[in-house]
């Protein structure tokens, strides 16, 4: 597998993207190795060359997906929102990765991965507002922002009424004037 290794990463890449060709239309409890195989133009053999499962590309996928959440939230999210300023719309992780999100976050998605996504997200919101772990309240309102701002994306996702732009604003004026206030009074 390490003799051509420009053609094992487009296999392997081959491979991801008929997976995610499956689950934008096929529930993720209904595809088959059998199917990404297919639709890739390899044999089962080959994806097992490079993955364990169904589940096994789910997860690497999500995993390379989080990670750059991670990175994007820390470095770009919330520090603008400690400053006051307001980033732009295509520099957030729901725009730039907004086809895997809506794929993963609809219907036929993983049912649990908002609640991966909220792991990887509330810890970075306590940390950079340095709430206090162990506080009732810091909990509520990290719940209630990432609930509330998670469904609008969803909703977005789902229906496109509206630019980027102008969902952005709607999510920064309610997370700017409504949450952050309640954010302040804690530190």
């Amino acid at each position: 597998m390490n003799k051509q290794p420009e053609i094992t990463e487009q296999t392997k890449r081959n491979i991801i993207d008929a997976f995610w060709k499956i689950l934008k239309k096929k529930r993720l409890d209904k595809i088959t190795v059998k199917e990404i195989a297919d639709v890739a133009g390899y044999n089962r053999s080959t994806f097992y060359a490079y993955f364990t499962s169904v589940s096994d590309i789910l997860e690497q996928e999500e995993n390379i997906l989080l990670h750059y959440i991670h990175d994007n939230a820390s470095k770009i999210l919330f520090p603008h929102l400690i400053k006051g300023l307001r980033p732009k719309a295509s520099d957030l992780y729901f725009f730039t990765k907004s086809e895997h999100l809506k794929i993963l976050l609809s219907e036929n998605g993983d049912p649990k991965f908002k609640g991966k996504l909220k792991k990887t997200i509330v810890p970075i919101a306590f940390n950079a507002f340095n709430l206090p772990k162990d506080n009732i309240h810091a909990e509520y309102l990290c719940e209630f922002c990432f609930s509330a701002v998670i469904s609008t994306i969803i909703h977005w996702y789902d229906n496109q009424e509206i630019e980027i732009d102008e969902l952005f604003d709607i999510l920064w004026t309610m997370v700017t004037k409504g949450v952050l206030f309640e954010y302040k009074k804690l530190i």
